[in-house]
């Protein structure tokens, strides 16, 4: 199934937050605020959501960041033996069980799965800010090694404001053994207009994030995204000097069908253990666009 899409079935992703920027704009010239409110950057869904499982259900998990907030999960372990683990992150308006919904297809190939939330999300302790992220994503990297055990590699997958976190969190840790970046954009700013960009309090530069990195990065882009601005996974791609691949979907938007990508997925995390990686053949409507080396 496609990520369930937010607003419309096209996933407009970012148009809430174009037009609320806007508005927040208009308000800063009557009360002179400086920075645009991260709970308009990050609009945090505290919807309660029931998930239907296709599978096995997952395990529900909590961890504790360095400021002892503590944050909910869902873990689908592996395969005895196999020490992939799968550490996925959502983006922008979802929460733990929206992201779980999604990352349920990535589970029961051999791979163990674990779904991160964020400080201020669902009904989290805490507000969103870029500093914030990155320490969540930090306690939930040291509790996927401690769940694959002391030779674990660990693989980030992101979707959009997910793959931002994943990359920048990639190059704070500098031990992760890969990236999956769907549906990223080069810098949160270019989402938003033009006018308000001065006043977004929170980076998120993917350009910066990339040049502390020297792993396998793999960026997967829908070809139909009108989210992201066009042409942004190809500056990644061109941007980074590491092993890389830029994979594209004709038919595909902002938001990808993970029933499709995932097994394809699955079996590119187990390519990239290889040197020089053999990368599989992408789904049905999907294609290699690029590769590096």
């Amino acid at each position: 199934m496609p990520f369930p899409a937010p607003h419309d079935r096209r996933g407009r992703f970012f148009q809430p937050l174009r037009i609320s920027l806007v508005a927040a704009l208009l308000a800063l010239s009557v009360g002179g605020c400086a920075t645009i409110s991260r709970d308009i950057l990050y609009s945090p869904n505290s919807r309660v959501e029931t998930v239907a499982w296709t599978g096995t259900p997952p395990q529900a998990i909590t961890v504790t960041t360095t400021d002892t907030l503590d944050l909910p999960g869902y873990y689908w372990p592996g395969t005895p033996g196999d020490e992939d683990i799968i550490l996925f992150f959502h983006g922008r308006n979802w929460n733990a069980e929206r992201s779980a919904n999604a990352a349920q297809h990535l589970a029961g190939a051999g791979n163990a799965v674990l779904v991160a939330s964020y400080r201020g999300f669902g009904d989290n302790p805490g507000s969103p800010s870029e500093a914030g992220l990155l320490r969540d994503a930090a306690a939930f990297i040291a509790r996927a090694r401690a769940l694959a055990g002391p030779n674990a590699r660990v693989w980030l997958v992101g979707h959009s404001l997910g793959a931002a976190v994943a990359l920048h969190s990639a190059a704070r840790d500098q031990h992760v053994s890969g990236v999956i970046a769907m549906s990223a954009f080069v810098r949160i700013a270019a989402a938003a207009p033009k006018v308000t960009r001065a006043f977004i309090p929170d980076r998120w530069n993917n350009l910066d994030a990339l040049k502390a990195l020297d792993i396998p990065v793999v960026f997967v882009q829908g070809e139909l995204d009108r989210l992201v601005p066009p042409g942004s996974a190809d500056a990644l791609f061109a941007a980074y000097q590491g092993p890389s691949s830029l994979v594209v979907g004709a038919a595909s938007r902002h938001n990808p069908d993970m029933s499709l990508l995932s097994p394809w997925l699955n079996r590119t995390i187990d390519a990239l253990r290889g040197q020089p990686a053999d990368l599989p053949t992408p789904p049905a409507g999907w294609v290699l666009k690029g590769r590096r080396p």
